[in-house]
């Protein structure tokens, strides 16, 4: 069964088509990276399926229709890093790690004992137990973007969408979070959809891949069947070599 099934997908923004019908369907439990180049509607289509972009077609997850669904029941399925986040600066680390509870709680909104401790593990998950006092405006853009994947974390979604999650981090930071997420998928059946501007990195972690070129669909499969480097070179315009990494995954090299 989908997780996430997409159909037919169109999106419009100030009269502009950008997204032209796109399918998609990613089983749960796997990781799904959808890739192309700048201004191809990768993070828009992202935010139609969390929900935040009006859409035409279809988009359900868990079987359940986006569209007709309540915020705070979205936010119990779904779980959103976008690429740029807006931190409120004089919000603690703790405080807004903690904000990721907000869809379960209660007609009072007050957070239990068991809504801390949640909290809490997603802060020492992404190595970031240390700096729950400290002030988001006094934080380094790596660290922030780790402190927004802890919220979504906290959230405890079925489903993770990440723009761009890598960004603003280290290679060391880059390699941690994203075998944190690839753990979870793996341990706790969490399905993942993330945008990357990485080809090799995506092609690491994902099960499958989606090459969106001017908002439609221009390849899906494994990343053996979507990075070639006749498709990489029509559709990035750059001279690359595809190399297998000895594990059946592809490694792009850019060549001079």
């Amino acid at each position: 069964m989908s997780a996430v099934k997409a159909a037919g997908v169109r999106v419009t923004l100030d009269r502009k088509p950008i997204l032209h019908g796109v399918d998609l369907a990613v089983a749960s439990g796997t990781w799904h990276a959808v890739l192309g180049p700048n201004g191809a509607g990768k993070s828009t289509f992202l935010k139609a399926v969390v929900g935040v972009l009006p859409y035409q077609g279809d988009i359900r997850v868990g079987g359940e229709e986006v569209a007709k669904l309540s915020a705070k029941h979205r936010a119990r399925l779904i779980a959103y890093v976008p690429q740029q986040p807006q931190l409120p600066g004089d919000m603690t680390v703790a405080e807004y790690v903690l904000l990721g509870r907000t869809p379960h709680l209660g007609y009072l909104g007050v957070e239990s004992r068991t809504d801390r401790a949640v909290a809490d593990s997603a802060l020492e998950r992404l190595d970031l137990g240390g700096f729950a006092r400290r002030r988001l405006g006094a934080m380094s853009g790596g660290e922030r973007q780790r402190v927004v994947l802890a919220r979504a974390l906290a959230q405890q979604a079925g489903v993770l969408l990440l723009d761009e999650p890598t960004t603003a981090l280290d290679l060391g930071h880059q390699q941690q979070v994203l075998d944190l997420v690839d753990g979870l998928r793996a341990t706790e059946g969490l399905t993942v959809i993330s945008t990357l501007h990485d080809l090799s990195l995506a092609a690491q972690y994902a099960d499958e891949l989606t090459l969106l070129v001017g908002g439609r669909v221009a390849a899906c499969g494994t990343a053996r069947e979507v990075l070639t480097e006749q498709r990489i070179a029509e559709h990035y315009g750059a001279r690359v070599r595809v190399f297998d990494d000895g594990q059946g995954r592809p490694v792009i090299h850019l060549v001079r």
